[in-house]
This record gives structure tokens, sequence and C-alpha cells, in this order.
């Protein structure tokens, strides 16, 4: 490229129209001195022909434009972030072509952004390199920081099998100034940005940037892989690494079937991702439309999807339900999204409500937990129905959906918190304060005589104390996921799921009020595996009892008078909240049922001992 001459234009820049939609504009970036400033040129070229170039990845930050660029003929003004990210970039002689979505989309047009959003994932796929600026390097963290990273990844990922548990013992000993280096990146605002999902989720190599070091970013991976593995180390030690490994390759899709299918599920990613942070709420469904669960995925509906700004952010949840809903044969995950933090009573929905989604549609705003109806998930509370559902035209926001209703909320407990079943340790286990899994066992269950086999569950077959203790841990699926998804999981036995909890029971609760026979099988179990297991079931979920003596996990809205019914296509059961004075519903969320989970309820309709109805939600 040849030379430019440069002035000092003082006029700012405006950017032309792009002549289709199949256009991009990339900055090339001019070298020079620390002090010069920045220069530069934007090109206008083809999305799938933009020979290399380097997508950049970044926090804006402060959006108020306090910098500049200078291109040939204006100047084009910058945030700070952005500012100092080309800086960094910028080589001393030649140039450098870079995107960078600030400079290179109008951010001022609407129409464009929602045009260019399309291409995305596509642009930091083609890329050569990404390059991510994790900002300025104002204490100095960087160095310390970098090598503390290489020197576990040299510790963990290259370690011999045979002493890798060594290792990790010793890692765990560590005080917590240890591992202030590592806190010290997972607290940069960048890895909470939504948009960085694919971004960083591609296969293209990239290159983390803070300050004047920089990391390859596969090395912090590998070395918080490995980390993610010891759960209750991460979490005594409160080392965040977790979702570093959730962001890699998230874009990716995978090469062997596994757990990891879930991500072929544009609903289940879009719930994922509900920890990241964007500045507009919109941006929750649209940072992830370059996902190959729309681009490879079986709904048509979903694949019509567009970014559109001119959309309320009501209208594009709506649209994102409707086309999920309407689009999938198979499951029921969407409603399953659906997390209230509180809903009106069923009095209340007697009046007119005033929320502007209706119960049905997940709000991305709003996530509490995971999904319990994950798609790879064993269970089948509708055993092979699939969705019989409808949306009329001249009424969108009702939905119309066939099921089984099977009981109501008789008694329920107050949401539970996430400590609710964590171990009792030290001074904790002389705490007047009794357990959470004794006092539901008391005050929902209504079981008063400790805890033994003998007691029978209502549905007079089963013990009562395992159906509470599968309830409480969504049938233990956390364990069966860590220890036997080699295997069906109706094939693992019973006493495999019940020594655990007997474990976590004996470590919890007073030996007297425990029966000898559990005594027994908690010598066979894992306190630990069974207390992730509820805390992840449990946490911000009611458990309650229904008035046929059913016990159910359910979401955080959920209240006495509740129905509990067996949608058709849902692999859970559902929670709905009749509106007192007319046929409609409110969609509560998603429950666990023991006796339910896996097409019960369907054999019983077939047998007569059941009815199917239709339920008008809205």
């Amino acid at each position: 490229m040849g030379c430019l001459h440069f002035f000092s234009p003082s006029r700012a820049y405006r950017y032309t129209p792009l002549p289709d939609n199949k256009t991009i504009r990339v900055l090339t970036l001019y070298g020079g001195n620390p002090k010069d400033p920045l220069r530069g040129q934007l090109e206008l070229v083809a999305v799938d022909a933009a020979g290399d170039y380097e997508p950049l990845s970044y926090v804006w930050g402060d959006d108020t434009l306090t910098h500049e660029i200078f291109l040939p003929t204006a100047r084009l003004k910058l945030t700070a972030s952005l500012y100092h990210a080309l800086r960094r970039l910028r080589p001393r002689v030649g140039f450098r072509r870079v995107w960078a979505d600030q400079v290179c989309i109008d951010q001022r047009n609407e129409e464009e952004r929602s045009q260019q959003v399309q291409f995305m994932n596509l642009i930091y796929r083609n890329g050569t390199h990404v390059q991510v600026w994790l900002g300025l390097d104002d204490q100095g963290s960087a160095k310390e920081a970098f090598a503390f990273v290489r020197r576990l990844a040299r510790i963990l990922v290259n370690n011999k099998k045979d002493t890798a548990l060594t290792t990790i013992n010793s890692l765990s000993e560590q005080p917590a100034e240890y591992w202030v280096p590592l806190k010290h990146i997972t607290a940069l605002p960048w890895f909470r940005r939504g948009w960085i999902v694919q971004e960083i989720g591609t296969r293209s190599s990239a290159t983390l940037l803070w300050g004047e070091e920089e990391i390859v970013w596969d090395i912090l991976h590998d070395a918080c892989e490995e980390l993610a593995e010891y759960h209750h180390m991460r979490t005594k030690l409160k080392v965040a690494t977790s979702e570093i490994k959730y962001l890699y390759r998230r874009f990716v899709e995978p090469e062997t079937p596994s757990r990891h299918d879930n991500r072929f599920s544009f609903i289940y990613e879009l719930h994922r991702a509900g920890h990241m942070n964007v500045t507009d709420p919109r941006d929750r469904v649209f940072a992830m439309l370059g996902h190959y669960s729309i681009r490879k995925g079986h709904n048509s509906q979903l694949k019509e999807l567009e970014a559109d700004y001119s959309k309320s952010v009501e209208e594009v949840y709506a649209d994102v339900a409707k086309r999920a809903l309407i689009g999938d044969a198979e499951s029921l995950i969407t409603l399953a999204a659906v997390q209230h933090t509180r809903l009106p009573s069923s009095a209340e929905t007697s009046r007119k409500r005033q929320a502007k989604l209706p119960s049905w549609v997940p709000d991305w705003r709003a996530r509490h937990g995971h999904i319990m109806s994950e798609p790879t998930t064993p269970h089948r509370a509708s055993g092979s129905k699939k969705p019989d559902l409808s949306i009329s035209p001249s009424a969108p926001n009702v939905l119309s959906i066939h099921g089984i209703r099977i009981d109501s909320i008789e008694d329920c407990s107050d949401p539970l918190e996430k400590g609710a079943f964590h171990e009792r340790k030290g001074d904790e286990e002389n705490s007047t304060t009794r357990p959470a899994v004794e006092s539901l066992w008391t005050d929902i269950c209504g079981n008063t005589n400790g805890f033994r086999l003998s007691d029978k569950y209502a549905d007079g077959e089963e013990s009562s104390f395992f159906a509470y203790a599968q309830t409480l841990s969504n049938g233990c699926m956390a364990i069966y996921w860590q220890n036997h998804a080699t295997e069906s999981y109706g094939a693992v036995p019973i006493e495999t799921w019940l020594a655990h909890a007997a474990a976590y029971l004996a470590r919890t609760v007073d030996n007297a009020a425990i029966s000898p026979e559990l005594c027994c099988l908690a010598e066979k179990g894992d306190t630990q595996k069974w207390s992730r297991a509820a805390t992840g079931a449990s946490t911000n979920r009611r458990f309650a009892r229904t008035t046929r003596g059913y016990y159910v996990m359910g979401p955080q809205a959920m209240e006495k008078g509740d129905i509990i019914c067996v949608l058709f296509g849902g692999k859970l059961p559902f929670c709905l909240r009749p509106c007192l004075g007319s046929q409609y519903y409110l969609l509560v969320g998603e429950c666990y049922i023991h006796g339910f989970m896996n097409g019960e309820s369907v054999d019983m309709l077939d047998g007569g001992g059941f009815c199917e109805s239709v339920f008008e939600v809205v």
C-alpha cells in the first residue's frame, strides 16, 4: 500500500453507506512512534474476501468519545479503551489491518448495526489472529499474573498423570494469597463482556494483551480447564476459573457426541450466557446469532432470526420464544428457561397484568440458576410425547399447550440459598440452626421420626427418604454426569444414589436421628458429590409437598395453590398458576417431582388414571 500524506483535518469523519449487505469495513492502522497520533484508513471489502486482518476484542468501558484517530480526510472520535488498544497494536513501521466494531461499523446507523451484527462471528472466525485488549496495566499486575499462569500451566497441563493428585493436593494447601495473580486476571471486565463469547469462541488463535504484557489464550485456558475439575478446591479458595473454560471455543461445534451436545440448543446457549454483561439487553440475543446451534440446527424458524435494533427488548425476546417453540418439535426447553423472581398471586392475576412479557417468554435479563431440563438430561417426564402447542396470530400472547395435570402444591419452603446443602464444618456443626436437609424433612415433608428407609413415599412403593434425596438433587444428575455418563441412567442402582445422600446425612445430621441401615450405606457414599448435586439443583428454588404427598423441587416463584403438570414434550414437569376467575394460567417454571420423571403420567393417561388437558398460558 502506498504512502498516504496525512494532514490534520478538523472536520469529523462521516460514514458513507455500505453498498450492499455483503460488505464490511476494515481499518488499516499505520505505524508510528509512541507519541505520534493514531493514523489509519477505512477500506470497504467483501465479508468473505477481506484478506488478512486481525479482529480486536475489547471492552468499550466509558462510551464517551474522548480520543481520535486521523483518517486521510477527517478525524474519527474514539473511546479511551479503543484508543489505547489501537496504540498497543500499532506497529513502529508499516501497517496492520484490524477490525474493531467501534470504527468499522457506523454506530449511529441503526439499520447498519442490525445488518453488520449478522457477520460478527464470521468476522472473528475468518480473522488471521484475534487480538484481545484487556486494558491498561495501571496497577502493574500483568507481568506477575501472566508469569503465574505460565507456571501453573507447566505444573498442571504438563504434569504426569500419576502425580496429578499430589500436585492438586499441594495446590489446595496453598494460602489464598498464592492465587492472587490469577484472581487479578479473572477479575478483569473483559471476561464478563457478552460479545466476547463469539469473539474468542472460534478456532482462531488469540493473544491477550494487558498493558505491555501478553499471553497466548490457549495457555490461560488450559490451566483453568485443569483447575475447573476441582470444584471444592476452587470454591474454598474463591478461584474463578470455570467461566474462562466456558468461553473457550464456545462457537465451535463439538467433534464427538458428549454432554457438550447441550450446545446444539440455541435456548440453552442463551441461558448459559446469562452471567455475561451487555449494555443493550437485546444483545443477549444478537450476540449469539452466529452460534452453530442456529446455523446447523433443525429449527427453521430460528434460522430466520435477524438482529433488528428497531425492535424493543420485549419484542426481541418474544420473537425468539415464539420461533423456538413453534420450530422445536422435540422439547420444551424454551419454557424451562423461564425463571421468574416473582409472579402475581392467583388472586392478583384476576386483575390486569402489567407485565410486558407473557409469563411463558424467557426474560434473558434475569437468570437465577441452571436449566434442569438441559437437552442431554435423561429425564423424560412426558415419555415419548412430542410438543403439542399453538400460538394464534389473533392472540399472540396466549400459548395453548397440551398436557396432564398431576397435583397442586400444599406446602412450600422459602427459596433455598446457595449454601443450603454445603457441608457443615467446624463451629457450624455446633450451631443451633438445623441444617436444611433436616428442617425440610420435618417442616415440609412432615416426618418427625428421623431418617429411615422403611417409611414409604406417596406412591406406596419407594422409600420416602429416597424420593426426598432425589428431589433435592434433581435425581443426583450432577453425579450421573460425573461418574456414570457412559451407562444408562436407569441402569445405575438405587443404592448408589442412596449411599451418596446417606453420606451427606451422616456428615450433617445427628447420627441418633439416622437409621442403622442408612448409616451403613453412608460408608459407601461421597458427601461432597451429593452436596454439589443438591446445591446445583436447589439454589434459588423452593422445595414443596403436594396435596397427595409428592415431593417437588420447583421455581423460586412457586407458592401454595400452584399446580404441577406434565406438558407434552417436556423433559421435566412444570408449575402453573391458575388465574382466578378465568381459564388462563401463568407459567411459574420447570420442576422436579419424584415419581413422574420417566413418563409415568403418560402411562397413567393411557390407563385412564389421568385426563389430557389444554392449558391456556398467558
